[in-house]
């Protein structure tokens, strides 16, 4: 056997000269990229961004999240280590305290499509802006029914006044509702997915029928100006805000007692959930 001879080949000046500029050219590339992946717009632009550092939300943080209005500290999900799981939460959670009454009127200010501009969580994935433009809609909405009314109700006694009451309720009122729920769960459909293209393709679909209620609302300002004709414009007040005010108001029994939906039904699930979870 004959030995086996290793050749050591080494390195010329040149050479070694082009490995050296190599390394620092390749180290200086890793430091921009470095600095690049960790600005703040970066970050913006990452939805997909690690976000390990979430967790549930322990029951006595959920009771203490129970504020309404504005707040002066501003929680996102890298400094709070719930905030996703408080915004699914308020989108469609009902028991907070274990106070029948306190969670009510929290969910009355979360929930209610007038209230809730004023009075909703300052996290609340249904923001006070978006609140806004439901109410603008849905307020746009309601002037041309209420013109087409005024054009097929011209009555002066009693029976015919209930009965235009009567009309406002369901061919009106009932529909904004509707209108104004469907709003809801749109505006909050992005908060069921986050990061990757199931948010871009959610949050896209939600600007996009903002963007077209808001279209519809203007046409729908114009039609009833045209239906109204030669009534006075004041008129319409009236009737507009018996709609409103049925709305509103109709809101309260609705949502309380309405089966699967309601408060007192959820929120007596949860309860019972609790508390069979402890045992």
């Amino acid at each position: 056997l004959k030995p086996r001879l290793y050749k050591f080949r080494v390195p010329s000046p040149i050479g070694r000269e082009r490995s050296e500029r190599n390394q620092r050219r390749g180290h200086r590339h890793r430091l921009r990229m470095s600095s690049f992946f960790q600005s703040p717009t970066m970050k913006e632009m990452l939805p997909f961004e690690d976000r390990n550092n979430q967790r549930p939300m322990l029951p006595e943080e959920k009771a203490s999240e129970v504020v309404c209005g504005l707040e002066d500290s501003e929680k996102t999900w890298q400094t709070c280590p719930y905030f996703d799981d408080l915004q699914y939460q308020l989108a469609q959670s009902y028991y907070w305290s274990g106070s029948f009454m306190k969670d009510y009127f929290f969910f009355v200010a979360n929930w209610h499509p007038f209230l809730g501009m004023l009075l909703s969580h300052p996290y609340h994935p249904w923001t006070k802006k978006e609140r806004f433009l439901t109410f603008v809609v849905s307020c746009s909405i309601t002037m041309l029914p209420v013109a087409l009314f005024m054009e097929s109700f011209h009555g002066g006694n009693q029976a015919e006044v209930v009965l235009g009451q009567v009309a406002i309720f369901m061919g009106i009122t009932l529909p904004v509702m509707l209108i104004e729920v469907a709003l809801y769960w749109l505006s909050i459909g992005d908060i069921f997915c986050k990061g990757g293209c199931c948010a871009q393709i959610v949050g896209g679909t939600k600007n996009c029928c903002l963007c077209v209620s808001l279209f519809i609302s203007a046409i729908c300002i114009l039609a009833s100006l045209a239906f109204i004709g030669d009534h006075d414009p004041y008129g319409l007040i009236k009737p507009f805000l018996i709609s409103r005010c049925q709305s509103y108001v109709t809101w309260f029994p609705i949502w309380f007692i309405l089966p699967c939906l309601g408060f007192a039904h959820c929120w007596s699930m949860e309860n019972n959930a609790l508390q069979s979870a402890l045992q």
